[in-house]
């Protein structure tokens, strides 16, 4: 097989700078090869990055390695560097998110808008494998449809692997272009140079997960490929899921001040089971600010309990839901909520559900109101806050102005929007979403609309 730039890349928009992750293995070297042919044929801008963890003493000459073959290429280059502690369990995951941080920082530094990483078709099938030992399903003699049922945390959309296109927290796209291809064919693509590479002696590490599975599937050629089929059938599936979980979300939800998500419990109870449980995480997780989903398990028994009509008060993923007449309300939980001190010009997200920025010249901070804060607030603007339950007063953003001013974005209109500018966001849909996802999160960008129609007059 012959690999074709043309195709790789197809689909994907030349202008500006596009960002080539490459470590030195053979899968990015290709990768690089590759990208620098279409960048050539399509007049596109690569820069190369390397990210040295400063976990190996190696690291340093394989970033050398890089750097020389792209001066050879004439493309330019950059080494990123992970500084500080690194932690003492979960090291690799947290390697992944420092090397995304550090990425998508440069990316915003010289304008770039897509990062392109080296993931392929082997790479895959481990993630699938991986995800279906997790849920407990067995391989090859399970079938998709049972597979994606024992995936009841996820719904199953956790066994459609990687994504070709996904969004990183600032918003690059992340680009993985050669999930069609195998090690394999980009072994043979970099013979026709010839190309050496550099060998990670991790790659042959059985203490790691990935390593041990990896091992196992190169014995078993075709359940690889069949593992990679099903990928493709999974996404699918949950490109599905999330559009007709967006059309659910938007048909029955209705935003009000705090922020407060009410959901209309009859149409809740008409959707199919797996749009309404997806709903319900979509749900938590905007009104929770949690990093991931909320298991299905564990949404299924609290949706149950509402709909056969029990009066009821539970808390999930960082959010409270109860029942409320004939619908649910979810909102924010009152604990861990932090204080932050957000310095001029700096964005920061608060609580996994906002985007607060302040673009005055002073320093403000942002956090919850407290009983006192919340009396003292009510009784200067001469009555009670109308919003319901009150509970979501304490839990929402109080901007804290120089001069003891205060606001409350997500409950009072006419604000001070030249200093203080307020994004309403959901950490577990928006970080990294997937292009399967896109949906969900247009919904969710849709809020910010309503938000703005809702809010109290102030005073």
């Amino acid at each position: 097989m012959t690999l074709s730039p043309r195709d790789i890349f197809s689909g994907i928009d030349n202008r500006g700078i596009v960002i080539v992750a490459v470590s030195g293995g053979g899968d990015s070297i290709a990768l690089l090869l590759l990208a620098n042919a279409w960048a050539q044929e399509n007049d596109a801008t690569l820069h190369a990055v390397t990210v040295d963890h400063g976990l190996r003493p190696e690291a340093a000459a394989e970033a050398a390695f890089v750097a020389s073959l792209c001066e050879s290429l004439g493309v330019d280059h950059t080494t990123l560097g992970w500084e500080g502690i690194k932690p003492g369990s979960g090291l690799p995951e947290a390697a992944r998110m420092a090397r995304y941080a550090l990425m998508e920082e440069f990316a915003l530094e010289i304008g770039a808008d897509m990062i392109m990483v080296a993931h392929t078709a082997d790479d895959q099938a481990e993630t699938v494998q991986m995800r279906l030992l997790r849920d407990g399903a067995s391989w090859p003699e399970q079938e998709p449809a049972q597979a994606s049922k024992s995936g009841r945390s996820s719904l199953g959309r956790g066994l459609a692997g990687m994504p070709r296109l996904s969004l990183l927290p600032e918003g690059t796209v992340l680009f993985r272009p050669l999930l069609d291809v195998t090690r394999s064919q980009l072994r043979s693509y970099l013979a026709e140079f010839p190309q050496s590479w550099i060998e990670d002696p991790t790659n042959r590490d059985t203490a790691y997960e990935r390593v041990r599975i990896r091992q196992m599937l190169a014995g078993e050629p075709a359940l690889a490929e069949r593992l990679t089929r099903f990928s493709k059938v999974m996404e699918k599936a949950r490109a599905v899921l999330s559009r007709d979980t967006a059309i659910a979300l938007e048909a029955c939800v209705t935003l009000r001040p705090g922020p407060v998500f009410v959901v209309d419990l009859d149409a809740l109870n008409a959707m199919p089971a797996a749009i309404r449980s997806h709903a319900m995480q979509i749900l938590v997780a905007a009104a929770g600010g949690g990093e991931h989903l909320a298991s299905r398990d564990r949404i299924d028994a609290m949706v149950s309990r509402l709909i056969e009509g029990q009066a009821m008060r539970a808390t999930l993923g960082g959010a409270v839901i109860e029942r409320a007449g004939s619908g649910i309300r979810l909102f924010r939980e009152l604990r861990n909520l932090k204080t932050i001190h957000l310095a001029p010009g700096e964005t920061v997200l608060w609580d996994g559900r906002m985007e607060i920025t302040n673009s005055g010249r002073k320093p403000v901070h942002v956090g919850p109101l407290s009983r006192k804060g919340l009396a003292g607030l009510e009784a200067g603007r001469g009555k009670p806050l109308a919003v319901r339950p009150r509970a979501a007063l304490l839990t929402t953003a109080a901007v804290h102005l120089p001069g003891d001013g205060l606001i409350l974005p997500m409950v009072e209109a006419e604000g001070e929007p030249d200093q203080i500018l307020v994004r309403m966001t959901a950490v577990a849909i928006e970080h990294f979403c997937a292009q399967s996802d896109f949906p969900i999160l247009d919904w969710l960008r849709a809020l910010e609309s309503r938000r703005q129609s809702c809010l109290l007059p102030r005073g």
